[in-house]
């Protein structure tokens, strides 16, 4: 009896014993042992058992699968179809969209980056006037999160400059509205300027009231709701600029007013402007120098008030002798041919008068359509 059965004698249990395994020797008499351990599905690598009966092998998604017996080729003589009915062994996979590792989450820019670009390309838009090249170069930054920033910034910048600036930017906030700036983010814009407003106003005494003139420019642009003014946190943050736009807005006539609140581009009153063009067309008309004419458009410094002049030369023109007009449709020919007078300006001219119900006896009117054609036989149009 051997001393484990003796032992369990011994505690009053009897225990069945085990014969130890038996040891083979090699060739070389090296002793080698077949030892079962528990959980020796493990091979020596720490993975499944090379493929054994009945053991777990990795599948080439990486997890483990218990191994069959059966062949898995249904065109295998041998292939068993109980067995691979009975396969509950399953793959996981996703539909999902993968991210490339390099892709970019969030503002391509940081938010220092994105004003630093931004002041360059609002400078570059002072000068070339071109809003669809602002609006290209804003796409291209790629950060939609900091857009309040074109708010800010342009109307910032303009205060330092003149009402001719600051018209671009009114214009720029109307265009770029909703594409590139929602309304929220137009009044976010507002919101920080509110909140920096007093060191603004250290170098710009005049700032808060040229805020609540672009203020109430936005809502009459339709780009703001009026609702926004009445709002108790915009109100509280924005104070007398918030009321200064409401009081703008309750005048007479406040849309026609608002369009040209900045005048017509180089701070003199818009009356003041009309005279002058109609002088200038006057003086034209005695000389039929195109180029003096041209060159006093120039002076004028209104490229965003030019629609005036074309709708006020149309005008000048009917009372004329039919001379007078084929002359005045000549001018404006040669100003759109040498770039003073845009496409735009020229064609929303045309569309105010033909809008308009000009005052005057009807032959008046009947040659205004007749003018419009003599200019586009000039090539005006």
């Amino acid at each position: 009896m051997s001393s484990l059965a003796t032992q369990g004698e011994m505690n009053g249990h009897k225990v069945k014993s085990h014969p130890a395994p038996e040891s083979r020797v090699g060739d070389e008499g090296t002793s080698k042992r077949n030892i079962t351990r528990k959980g020796g599905a493990k091979g020596k690598n720490g993975g499944g058992g090379g493929g054994q009966k009945g053991r777990w092998d990795p599948t080439e998604d990486g997890s483990e699968a218990q191994a069959r017996d059966g062949i898995a080729d249904k065109g295998d003589p041998n292939y068993d179809s109980e067995a691979d009915e009975h396969d509950n062994n399953y793959v996981l996979v996703s539909d999902s969209t993968v991210i490339a590792p390099n892709a970019v989450a969030g503002p391509l820019h940081t938010l220092p980056e994105f004003k630093r670009r931004l002041k360059t390309i609002i400078e570059e838009y002072f000068l070339s006037e071109d809003i669809s090249e602002v609006l290209r170069s804003v796409k291209e930054l790629k950060s939609p999160a900091y857009h309040y920033e074109i708010v800010k910034r342009g109307i910032n910048m303009s205060i330092d400059a003149k009402d001719h600036e600051r018209e671009l930017v009114s214009k720029l906030l109307s265009d770029a509205y909703p594409d590139i700036l929602s309304s929220r983010e137009v009044c976010k814009g507002f919101e920080r300027l509110f909140e920096m407003i007093d060191d603004i106003q250290l170098d710009a005494p005049n700032a808060r009231t040229l805020v609540a003139s672009f203020l109430a420019r936005a809502v009459a642009d339709e780009i703001i709701p009026p609702s926004v003014l009445r709002n108790a946190a915009f109100l509280s943050l924005g104070g007398e600029i918030v009321k200064g736009a409401r009081r703008l807005l309750s005048r007479d006539h406040v849309l026609s007013r608002l369009e040209h609140v900045w005048g017509p581009g180089d701070g003199r009153p818009v009356e003041e402007l009309k005279v002058a063009i109609d002088q200038l067309l006057v003086e034209y008309l005695l000389s039929r120098q195109q180029d003096e004419a041209a060159a006093c458009v120039k002076e004028l410094d209104c490229s965003l008030f030019h629609h005036e002049i074309v709708k006020r030369a149309v005008k000048t023109a009917l009372d004329k002798t039919d001379d007078d007009r084929t002359a005045m449709s000549s001018l404006l020919a040669y100003l759109n041919k040498n770039e003073v007078i845009s496409d735009e300006q020229s064609k929303k001219g045309f569309d105010r008068l033909y809008e308009a119900n000009l005052a005057g006896p009807r032959p008046r009117h009947a040659r205004r359509p007749e003018l419009a054609h003599q200019v586009h036989a000039a090539g005006h149009l």
